[in-house]
């Protein structure tokens, strides 16, 4: 009986060693106890890790102040402005497409009016062997500008590319050299930059009103079919070849007075300039003032303006 006693002991003592083992080997580590900054981290945790945003990896956002060129309400020059743009790097050619993307949305001044539609969009722009390359998408091809808007979309483009260092811009619509984008001008082959000294900083536009203009004149007085009585003065600027102006007066019959004058600056700059002409013994009740200008060319009369005016005996 001692004996079968005895070994009833040992299995219960084996048994519940057994169990005591088994409790260890499962709770060794409990949940709550589990450090979460350790290196030991599960599959999972690894994998969560990875999908949040590195700190310092971002690229700044920088400002440039660069140079735009818009024309006029009535297409009759360009100017230019300076604006700031941001960029996210300093590469030039990311910095031109920016300056063009804002060129495209056109001016906050009121006295500048952009040329092209803002869904034009500038889809990349490459330098190749010194050339810029400017790729338009084919929104472009639908502008409505005339000959005078399209010369002048040309003309702001290329001067837009020529402060990044470029003589030459070549313009592209999707990608592919086109002989005309809108049809007036050629531009199978890359066109060349002009003078920035030749175009006038808004800020320093002339704040006097026109009354009448033309692409050679501008005049600030007097307006059409203004009362004159004795003399007239006339006043304005001249974008004439070596600033020279031609002028007539006639009563609507005969040439009562004519000769020419020089403003003080040549094409391709505007040029003050100063008329008096006497209408003492005039006939009739009107006249006409004649200006233009003679062709380089040929010397033949072109860029003629006619203000009509009423005579007061």
């Amino acid at each position: 009986m001692k004996t079968i006693c005895k070994w009833i002991l040992i299995v219960l003592v084996f048994f519940f060693t057994l169990v005591a083992c088994a409790q260890k080997s499962v709770n060794t580590n409990p949940p709550e106890q589990i450090d979460k900054n350790s290196d030991n981290k599960t599959e999972d945790e690894l994998d969560e890790s990875n999908l949040s945003p590195t700190p310092g990896k971002t690229n700044p956002i920088i400002e440039k102040e660069v140079i735009l060129y818009f024309s006029d309400n009535d297409l009759m020059d360009t100017y230019r402005v300076k604006a700031n743009i941001t960029v996210e790097d300093n590469n030039p050619l990311n910095i031109a497409k920016s300056a063009l993307e804002a060129w495209i949305k056109g001016p906050s001044h009121d006295e500048l009016h952009g040329l092209i539609h803002p869904d034009v969009m500038i889809e990349y722009v490459e330098n190749k062997d010194g050339v810029a390359y400017v790729s338009f998408s084919e929104e472009i091809t639908k502008s409505n500008l005339g000959s005078t808007g399209e010369l002048m979309f040309a003309e702001q483009i290329v001067m837009i590319m020529e402060q990044f260092g470029f003589e030459q811009t070549q313009i592209l619509v999707e990608g592919q050299i086109v002989e005309s984008i809108i049809g007036h001008l050629f531009t199978a082959e890359p066109l060349v930059a002009g003078d920035p000294d030749n175009y006038q900083w808004i800020k320093d536009k002339d704040p006097r009103t026109i009354v009448v203009q033309n692409i050679a004149f501008r005049i600030f007085e007097p307006a059409p079919h203004t009362e004159v009585k004795d003399k007239i003065v006339i006043r304005g600027l001249a974008r004439v070849f070596e600033g020279v102006i031609m002028y007539e007066f006639e009563d609507g019959h005969f040439i009562l007075d004519e000769g020419f004058t020089t403003a003080t600056k040549g094409a391709p700059e505007w040029g003050e300039f100063e008329i008096t002409i006497d209408v003492n013994g005039v006939a009739y009740e009107t006249g006409l003032v004649v200006l233009y200008e003679e062709s380089a060319k040929d010397g033949s009369r072109i860029n003629e303006l006619i203000i009509p005016l009423k005579i007061i005996k």
